[in-house]
């Protein structure tokens, strides 16, 4: 049984498209509630999806200790400050005596670069001829480029604003591997743990991915749905036909339970296995041999018995490929029909990096409430989607307490985490 049992969580934070905590996100699940809607922000009209899922009523400046840093943050790192200081308070850390050397900070980052459209100004003043000209670029171009440009967009902004903001001066981590950065810095967080690198460990990812480079790449791909409304995803159903890019911040707290219960701390949940692989066969539709080992191996870590996973947090973003390949897997891995099957990208949206965390948030309120949300959106299982006991139409009152949160990326890679509640 792997030693990664000792690791607890004792804190969690969110800023979510349904919620600011993981109580309000949940909540929203169970009502029914989606985020999806037509983007405003920029012109999409030369990208197939037309709809995501946007954080609204978050004020960055309440979770910034030096408002002048917001000015070299985007949105995903103000996302990010704001659920890494949740944790840090729903922890209790602010009184725990934990020292600055022995606190540590790891991050799954998304996208390494500044916004895009802030690029408009240059690439217009340096077309000559109706053609992009790369000397007009650099003589007149370049400097109608903000100078903060690629500072806003460095990958470890939320690691450099939080240590600093929380003077933690231990062991850090930055994980920019696309859809699994988060859950990886989580499970990374656990074994530093582990080996005694750290007493807590903040980790978690924060990601956005509703902009004008992610419609572009990931509409390349033919990955986003091009459906339109509240009900444009659907995961697992028959109509499924993409994701809607959604953003979003997670970040927990995580120590041994012997210091936990030391300085007094709630328990929300045990980091029981991990389990981490990469396929690098397909860019984006995954890997049926490398999920269902990665399950495997994060459920031998756990010491668990297929038959007693409760719950499955599924990947779940509603392409039908990747669809059809992880309820595969996890009928495989599993049996067919046995554990609750949910998502929540039905209702937030694809947020990259950010997306598994959140789901580990909402994994978290399904284990204290002992309730899963139904998947919106599914009317008929696709065909190929069937073997799994896949929660539609309503809520599911049921004990919950051992879950599996899955996360894909590029590249076919995929990283479980087992989770653990206690009655």
């Amino acid at each position: 049984m792997s030693a990664l049992r000792e690791v607890v969580i004792t804190g969690a934070g969110v800023v979510a498209p349904l919620g600011h905590t993981p109580a309000e996100l949940f909540d929203a699940l169970l009502a029914g509630r989606s985020a999806i809607a037509p983007v405003e922000a920029f012109d999409v009209s030369p990208f197939p999806c037309k709809v995501a899922a946007r954080v609204k009523g978050y004020k960055a400046r309440d979770w910034v200790a030096n408002r002048k840093n917001l000015k070299l943050m985007s949105d995903a790192v103000r996302f990010g400050m704001g659920a890494l200081k949740r944790a840090h308070a729903d922890a209790g850390l602010a009184d725990a005596g934990v020292a600055p050397e022995r606190l540590g900070l790891f991050v799954g980052a998304g996208t390494a670069v500044g916004r895009t459209e802030d690029l408009v100004p240059a690439i217009e003043r340096s077309v000559r001829d109706g053609a992009f000209d790369p000397k007009a670029f650099g003589e007149v171009g370049m400097h109608a480029i903000n100078p903060l440009w690629l500072l806003k967009g460095l990958s470890n902004n939320v690691l450099g604003f939080g240590t600093a903001d929380l003077d933690a001066r231990g062991v850090n981590q930055n994980y920019c591997n696309s859809g699994v950065g988060g859950l990886q810095a989580i499970g990374e967080a656990a074994w530093a743990i582990v080996e005694g690198k750290a007493d807590v460990v903040l980790a978690g990812s924060a990601d956005s991915a509703v902009n004008p480079l992610h419609f572009t790449g990931f509409g390349r791909l033919r990955a986003m749905t091009g459906n339109g409304g509240a009900d444009a995803v659907r995961p697992f159903d028959a109509r499924h036909d993409g994701f809607a890019p959604g953003e979003g911040a997670a970040f927990f707290a995580l120590e041994t339970e012997a210091h936990a219960r030391a300085r007094g701390a709630r328990i929300l949940g045990r980091i029981a296995g991990y389990g981490d692989g990469c396929g690098a066969q397909s860019l984006s539709a995954g890997d049926l041999g490398v999920i269902t080992a990665t399950c495997r191996r994060a459920l031998e870590r756990a010491g668990w018995d297929p038959e007693t996973v409760d719950l499955v947090y599924a990947h779940g973003n509603g392409t039908p490929v990747y669809d059809r390949r992880e309820a595969q897997a996890i009928a495989a891995v599993l049996g067919p029909r046995s554990a609750a099957v949910t998502t929540n990208k039905a209702q937030i949206g694809h947020a990259m990096a950010a997306g598994g965390p959140l789901s580990l948030a909402c994994a978290l309120e399904a284990g204290r409430r002992n309730t899963v949300p139904a998947v919106a959106g599914v009317d008929q299982l696709d065909p190929k989607c069937a073997d799994i006991d896949l929660v539609r139409g309503e809520a599911r009152r049921t004990p919950v307490r051992r879950a599996l949160v899955h996360a894909a990326g590029l590249g076919a890679q995929t990283t479980f985490i087992a989770v653990e509640f206690t009655p």
